[in-house]
């Protein structure tokens, strides 16, 4: 029989049991965990430096720059070279990614409403869950989906590292995704920047949108400096903070004089006296310019290269870069002004991006995990209401993270025993045809799942983790009679939970 798993009542637990039992592979869910090569120290260096093999370095780059291969996925890019592959990705507006596009059209019409379209929406309870359901679809069958997967990468860390929170700002964050994170992400940094400042999502999550001179609010300043540009504690003070809320005051939204819902200017809000920020000084007679110039100076200064080169090193190099790999990112970002198509090409380029201590060093988030498993099996995704509750309950809802922080991508931030039994559970409920708007692609089925007894364990093998030898996995499968309980196992597997 093959394992099931059972969902209590209550909304804050669930317990999931196996028919061949926890207890087969270890006494707890800590032991287990252990077992599987999830504890901390799990991640560490191999005992001999070696280079990728050509099959290694294609199976690296779709887990590190893309959400995980899909069918037929691995040989294409073998075929192209993984080097053109992303050659190819950094050009996103030149890949025909249809189907996730017209997906999205369809079925997510309201990312297609303008600014002042969303504020007609109100405290309409029903209209805004809906809002909320279609962007995060959207975020999913993107990331699912789509063929510019670099794209979807990258996306993916600005949402998190300038995050809004979507329960505060529900009739912006959905305009915020698609004309600031999106239209930007493959632009220089300090347009993105000034993007974020000046939309209505960040104004108001972060509270600047009440900041007026003589009620000053520093919210907003503060994590401009501390989590957006140079980094907590690098080179700045609390009077730069006060200094920068000072320059912002005015920075609101509203109904512009166009008539139009968007960012605007409030002279009568503005405080200004000379300010200076970081070695910057402006006299304050500029009014919104100078606050244009300071969010300038501060995505151009080189403790901001380093902050943010440091982080992206970190979601496609590994959770440790060492400061010479970041001081080389960082370079590129202060030589090209903060060209960010250029700095992900010198992360891409930099031998330690297929360095082998860098090899499957990382484990996946919630997200990138559910998204990795329905790309694994080629899923076809009718719904994502279920997909959406499973992020949820793993600690990952998409838009969901209060904190300006965001989710981070550190591997300590993931690694808890009882987080595997909600991945175990996702990865049954799909090969069983239990997970509800979700379904297995037919060309896995095909490939995979109608597999011969001779030969399932290595189709499932090349399929689901790729250029990876796993000895204990391929053990357990071994030991297992049922062709979807070996698939559950090895999207279970902590190889599968590496990437």
């Amino acid at each position: 029989m093959f394992p099931t798993s059972i969902r209590a009542d209550s909304s804050t637990q669930r317990v999931a049991t196996f028919s061949l039992g926890i207890a087969r592979w270890a006494p707890s869910l800590f032991s287990l965990v252990a077992l599987l090569g999830l504890a901390p120290g799990a991640f560490s260096d191999p005992p001999a430096v070696r280079r990728l093999t050509e099959k290694e370095a294609t199976s690296h780059v779709l887990n590190r720059l893309a959400f995980g291969p899909r069918p037929g996925d691995v040989a294409y890019v073998s075929s192209l070279g993984w080097k053109n592959w992303v050659d190819e990705q950094l050009r996103p507006e030149a890949i025909n990614d249809y189907l996730a596009d017209s997906t999205i059209r369809k079925q997510c019409p309201s990312l297609a409403l303008s600014l002042a379209e969303l504020q007609q929406i109100g405290t309409d309870e029903k209209r805004v869950a809906k809002l909320k359901d279609e962007l995060v679809a959207s975020t999913i069958w993107r990331a699912a989906y789509g063929r510019r997967q670099l794209q979807e990468a990258v996306v993916d860390f600005w949402r998190n590292h300038f995050n809004v929170y979507f329960d505060k700002v529900p009739l912006l964050a959905s305009h915020y995704e698609t004309h600031v994170l999106r239209k930007h992400a493959f632009g220089k940094f300090e347009d993105l920047l000034l993007a974020t400042a000046r939309h209505p999502a960040m104004l108001v999550y972060l509270d600047n949108h009440v900041s007026r001179v003589g009620r000053l609010n520093e919210n907003y300043a503060r994590e401009l400096m501390e989590l957006h540009t140079v980094g907590v504690d690098n080179g700045y003070t609390q009077q730069d903070v006060v200094e920068l809320a000072r320059v912002l005051t005015g920075w609101t939204c509203g109904k512009r004089g166009d008539g139009e819902y968007g960012f605007v200017f409030r002279s009568e809000m503005h405080d200004s006296g000379s300010a200076s920020v970081m070695g910057l000084h402006v006299d304050g007679a500029g009014g919104e310019a100078d606050g244009e110039r300071t969010i300038r100076h501060l995505a151009n200064h080189p403790n901001t290269a380093r902050f943010i080169s440091r982080k992206l090193c970190v979601r496609f190099i590994d959770d440790h870069p060492s400061d010479a790999l970041v001081e080389r990112i960082a370079e590129t970002f202060l030589a090209t002004g903060g060209d960010l198509r250029e700095v992900y090409r010198a992360i891409a380029n930099s031998p330690e991006f297929l360095g082998a201590r860098h090899y499957r060093s990382k484990f996946k988030t919630p997200f990138e995990f559910v998204v990795s498993v329905l790309r694994t099996t080629g899923a076809e995704i009718e719904s994502t209401e279920r997909l959406a509750k499973e992020l949820e309950i793993m600690g990952q809802p998409v838009y969901g993270c209060l904190e300006p922080t965001g989710y981070y991508d550190e591997a300590e931030a993931w690694l808890d025993p009882g987080v595997m039994v909600y991945r175990w559970n996702v990865a049954i409920a799909l090969v069983l045809g239990n997970l509800d708007g979700v379904k297995v692609g037919n060309e896995f089925t095909e490939e995979v799942l109608q597999a011969t007894q001779e030969t399932r364990t290595k189709k499932i093998l090349e399929h689901v983790l790729p250029a990876v030898s796993d000895t204990a996995t391929k053990k357990l499968l071994l030991d297992t009679g049922d062709i979807r309980e070996m698939v559950a196992l090895a999207l279970g597997s902590a190889a599968y939970q590496q990437q």
